[in-house]
């Protein structure tokens, strides 16, 4: 696909998996130039300026507010994007909205009856239109192993520490800011749920924590969110409370310092634990004996360090930049090699049969000679799930099945935690937006219901006499012309009831088809009931019409910026038009058209700099605006089926 641009492709990718994208480049013979997600935090971003971009793991820039998103947006006005995501939906559906904005503006959905792509999204209501934007692999792309799953059951001895653990937290006020105090114990917790070595380090972690908040409000300051943030640690992207937190450089957080006398209490209860015996450990011990080749994932470091140091060797390890076999430290790129294809069985004994690893192992990487993924600490999103059992769940692979194993926490944790639900519901997410096997009602169910009927559809119109509802099935095209040939907008199928609501929803859709297709006997309908069919749906084309030939603001309601520019650019059209200075006036006219519709991304933060921009600069950008989305005057709606039901 890059190749088909004419010019060098630019990739995106997580540094780890920089090389990765580099040799396949080489081996394609494909002009492509690499940046990492890393270096366009700092705005570091490839010079290329044609050419597809290409955003691997997109779903790492979901969230608007990171420095990522606010350097890679601007930078890709005007360029053709092509986002890459196993997972694209993490917390909300916001996410996905998020990507697609960053290559594709907000009424680019105007035609198929949206005017925001981002509120459709949002809410789950895009439809069938989200089709024209995303496309997921099918089983046609090829075999991949099948998964089961099972679970391995706390020891009660496990539960009975975690209550003791859930008994000396209680005693700790945290913070008199709910946010903070729910942050601060949701990282306890998990810290408990992974390893006793964890626990020591989290509590150990958030003593220094109120020590050095205890020396900044002797120096006459608060604490920092930053300072905050770096207590989290690897916790950071799967928490939801930063956005509750106050925010910016001066945003400060207050802890309780009144608990630096009952942490250490806490520590020392944390400490007693891992000097005992570690039965989460002992329940892992027992299912490697086996020797399966093995992939462990966990969040915390000091959990890994815990297992690779007990566990019966060979044992690979991973986490972040540092790898390595048993306590020698190794380069990453040799311990991932290990797992990534068939080992001779002579030479089986001499290489690691288990890699534990931190969640950086669970991202694009090919692990496939591993039949086995366990889950020794639950994340925090289906997410991590999924990219931790992709590793091993991936095309070629030698095995027909992986066996995915969880170690959920305690029940007296699991009841603190609430991970089960909480993944559950965000398991449920991606379904809403049409993704994943749960979302073919959304926009995929239009192939499978063509297949069920089978055979090319026909063109014209028919009769359901004798049905259980009144109403017209429809189905039109906007077309309009392109150059030489007419191209097609938008392709739509509905139905209007007999009290003329229209609904394009797919349970309603595929009722109606389905019974028509099953009906023994579709007579012709008479020209004057087509007549008073059309006459009926005249109102929902026009309707339809009038977003693709854009009516000001019709795309949705326009953010406070883009209001501020439309006035002054309304002004200067006013000083223009008393100058009489055509060329001037057309220039401001297509700024406004630019301003007044949907943007994507990097427009959206453009329109923020125009408005507040100083005149000069505000008149170099009209000279140069970018073009708004096209309005079709002359849209051509034909036809493409019209079955009328009749009781």
């Amino acid at each position: 696909m890059a190749a088909a641009f004419n010019a060098p492709a630019v990739c995106l990718a997580p540094a780890a998996l920089v090389p990765q994208w580099r040799a396949v480049a080489a081996a394609l013979s494909v002009p492509i130039e690499l940046g990492s997600h890393q270096q366009a935090s700092r705005g570091r971003l490839p010079r290329t300026g044609r050419g597809l971009v290409i955003v691997d793991e997109s779903h790492h820039f979901r969230n608007p507010r990171t420095r990522r998103y606010r350097h890679v947006a601007p930078w890709l006005l005007g360029r053709r994007v092509l986002l890459l995501s196993a997972t694209p939906i993490v917390n909300r559906l916001d996410d996905l909205a998020h990507q697609l904005l960053l290559g594709v503006r907000d009424d680019a959905l105007l035609p198929d009856g949206i005017p925001s792509l981002h509120a459709a999204v949002a809410s789950g209501t895009s439809g069938t239109a989200l089709g024209r934007l995303v496309l997921e692999e099918s089983r046609a792309a090829g075999p991949r192993p099948a998964r089961t799953v099972d679970v391995s059951a706390p020891h009660a001895s496990e539960n009975d520490d975690a209550r003791t653990f859930l008994d000396l937290l209680a005693r700790l006020r945290l913070s008199a800011h709910p946010p903070t105090a729910a942050l601060v114990h949701g990282v306890l917790l998990r810290a408990a749920a992974s390893s006793p070595p964890a626990l020591v380090g989290a509590v150990a972690r958030y003593r220094n924590l109120l020590r050095h908040a205890d020396d900044a409000r002797r120096a006459g300051r608060r604490l920092s969110r930053a300072e905050l943030r770096e207590f989290v640690g690897v916790m950071d992207e799967q928490m939801v409370w930063w956005e509750l937190l106050p925010d910016g450089g001066d945003g400060c957080v207050e802890l309780a310092l009144d608990d630096t006398g009952a942490i250490d209490e806490v520590l020392a209860e944390a400490a007693r634990l891992a000097q005992g015996s570690d039965p989460k450990l002992e329940r892992l011990r027992a299912l490697l004996s086996d020797g399966r080749p093995t992939l462990v994932f966990a969040t915390r470091r000091e959990t890994v360090r815990h297992l690779r140091h007990r566990l019966i060797p060979p044992v690979a390890w991973c986490t972040g930049d540092r790898a390595g076999l048993g306590h020698a430290s190794a380069p990453r790129a040799q311990v991932m090699g290990w797992f990534r294809d068939a080992v001779d069985p002579r030479l089986r004994a001499r290489v690691p049969y288990c890699l534990v690893a931190t969640d950086v192992a669970a991202e694009g990487l090919d692990l496939r000679r591993a039949d086995r993924v366990v889950h020794y600490d639950l994340p925090w999103t289906p997410m991590r799930l999924e990219q931790r059992e992709g590793r091993a769940v991936r095309l070629g692979s030698a095995h027909q099945s992986i066996e995915v194993v969880r170690f959920p926490p305690p029940p007296v944790l699991e009841s603190a935690l609430r991970l089960g639900p909480r993944l559950a519901h965000k398991a449920r997410l991606p379904g809403r937006a049409g993704l994943g096997a749960e979302g073919v009602r959304l926009w995929r169910w239009r192939s499978i219901l063509a297949d069920r009927l089978g055979g090319p559809g026909i063109v014209g119109t028919a009769l359901v006499a004798d049905s259980g509802a009144e109403g017209v099935l429809a189905g039109y095209e906007l077309w309009v012309r392109r150059g030489p040939r007419d191209c097609a907008l938008a392709a739509t199928v509905g139905w209007l009831d007999e009290h003329d609501r229209w609904t394009e929803d797919s349970e309603t859709v595929v009722g109606r088809m389905l019974e028509a297709g099953e009906y023994a006997r579709l007579t012709a309908a008479t020209p004057s009931a087509v007549r008073r069919a059309l006459d009926r749906l005249a109102v929902v084309i026009r309707d339809r019409l009038a977003l693709a030939a854009g009516r000001r603001w019709s795309a949705a309601e326009p953010a406070s910026a883009a209001r501020r520019l439309v006035e002054r650019l309304g002004q200067e059209i006013a000083r223009a038009a008393r100058q009489r200075d055509q060329r001037r006036l057309e220039r401001l006219e297509r700024a406004l058209a630019f301003a007044g519709g949907g943007h994507t991304a990097g427009e959206a933060m453009l329109v923020e700099r125009m408005a507040e921009a100083d005149p000069e600069t505000l008149s170099r950008w009209v000279e140069r605006a970018p073009a708004a989305t096209p309005r079709w005057e002359a849209v051509d709606v034909r036809l493409s089926g019209l079955i009328l039901f009749e009781r």
